[in-house]
């Protein structure tokens, strides 16, 4: 059974996993789960409030989001309580399904927060949960669900994996890459199909699409020898919100009720090798390796983000605005993957 390796490095991508736990916290008044409108008396949302990232790596399970206001308090020290196993805290967590859609940045957060819970993170089929760790004849591990269960709140946190809005199976010669490719039938053929088989129907689901859609069309422009640096025109941009709505509806239909919360892209930063997951893909790709592409340039990435925020808005879908905590941090990350570099993990314990 594959877990998490010790050696691994401590992640601030952990936050986006604990926000998630925030954002069910704040739904978490009555059952079946509802959205809950801010209201003056309610508790503020730190995580949409100015502040900073507190990291000090001899302490790496203390990492925040702190405030400015000092009326407003960081969110609840949720390592700390999983723990001391505080079940009367945590028990707006108990018997649930937290599902995570998207891209590594989603999957690797459940490696992290595995690791800050010394939890083992495993692997499993589609089509069999009972067969954890195992990985299908023709799959990528990195292509199927990941799961981590808390057993004393009967808590499950599991993924699905997309390749982003791409309606055109343009990643097809990834090595990771595993059919249908498309993310609606991707949640119909795949995730619907894993979470049914789990104990609990999804409580909230955590949605990102941003990462792929800029190397979707970047892949698109180098092989008609266009710029990246220029910014996506106005029918590339309709295309996007039209796709993300309509993913977001299907999500909606799929799992009915279940509170749908959207992730907003990073910015990358200083890219080195970050674009070569996608730059050159076996001989079928006609672009060519010594032609470097940056497909994740500030200005594309600007635009996702207002993308992001727009369909937000016009779905009525809130959104979590993780690239604003990591801003800053790009210096500490794995390529495109959010990072602290390494640390003792025995600090951890």
């Amino acid at each position: 059974m594959a877990t998490t390796s010790r050696g691994s490095p401590v992640l601030l991508g952990t936050l986006a996993c604990l926000g998630i736990i925030y954002l069910l916290w704040r739904t978490s008044d009555s059952t079946p789960l509802e959205i809950v409108e801010p209201v003056s008396t309610a508790l503020c949302d730190p995580f949409a409030e100015p502040g900073f990232l507190h990291y000090d790596k001899t302490q790496p399970k203390a990492a925040r989001w702190i405030p400015f206001a000092e009326a407003c308090d960081p969110a609840p020290d949720w390592l700390a309580l999983f723990d001391a196993q505080d079940y009367e805290a945590l028990s707006f967590l108990a018997n649930r399904t937290i599902l995570i859609l998207g891209d590594s940045v989603d999957r690797n957060g459940l490696e992290h927060l595995a690791v800050m819970l010394g939890l083992p993170r495993y692997p499993v089929p589609y089509s069999d949960f009972s067969k954890k760790g195992e990985v299908p004849e023709g799959w990528d591990e990195r292509g199927i669900p990941w799961v981590v269960e808390v057993p004393w709140l009967d808590l499950t946190f599991t993924n699905g994996f997309m390749y982003g809005l791409d309606d055109e199976d343009n990643f097809r010669q990834q090595p990771d890459w595993h059919p249908p490719g498309l993310a609606e039938d991707r949640i119909d053929q795949l995730f619907k199909v894993h979470t049914d088989q789990l104990k609990y129907p999804p409580s909230f689901i955590s949605i990102h699409s941003g990462l792929w859609d800029l190397a979707f069309f970047g892949r698109q422009d180098r092989v008609r020898a266009l710029s990246t640096e220029i910014p996506l025109t106005h029918e590339r941009m309709t295309w996007w919100q039209g796709r993300m709505t309509h993913l977001l509806n299907h999500v909606n239909t799929t799992w009915p009720g279940a509170p749908v919360w959207m992730r907003k892209l990073h910015r990358v930063g200083p890219v080195g090798g970050a674009s070569y997951d996608w730059r050159h893909t076996k001989e079928s790709d006609p672009g060519k390796v010594e032609h470097f592409s940056n497909f994740f340039t500030d200005l594309r990435i600007h635009q996702i983000r207002e993308m992001q925020e727009q369909v937000a808005i016009s779905t009525g879908i809130p959104s979590f605005d993780f690239g604003e905590i990591w801003e800053g941090w790009q210096s500490h990350q794995q390529m495109v993957h959010p990072l602290i570099p390494s640390v003792d993990l025995n600090q951890l314990d």
